[in-house]
């Protein structure tokens, strides 16, 4: 027993954390890694083309469409109340040519 309590002290010192310098040394040397070994930058590339040139269109032609309903109903609306304003003037016009008379 006194065999297996020693044995597992010293397992348990041969796996300990490690320091923070350590971490920073394998996370360089992995990110080395895969920058030199692999094509991340084309896969990147790639990406950007694949994934978000399309939605950046998308979101564009978007806001093309919203600013052109926008518009058109603004005007559509401005030119109804226009409209509304000219028959209003002309039957208080009318109505104020009848009391006069």
């Amino acid at each position: 027993m006194a065999k297996d309590t020693t044995t597992t002290e010293k397992a348990q010192e041969l796996v300990r954390p490690l320091p923070w310098w350590g971490k920073v040394m394998v996370g360089s040397i992995g990110v080395f890694l895969i920058v030199k070994y692999t094509p991340i930058m084309e896969i990147l590339s790639m990406f950007f083309y694949v994934v978000m040139v399309p939605i950046f269109l998308l979101a564009s032609i978007g806001l093309i469409s919203s600013g052109t309903v926008a518009g058109l109903s603004n005007g559509w609306r401005d030119t109804v109340e226009e409209i509304n304003k000219r028959v209003t003037e002309k039957v208080t016009g009318a109505k104020d040519k009848k009391a006069a008379a």
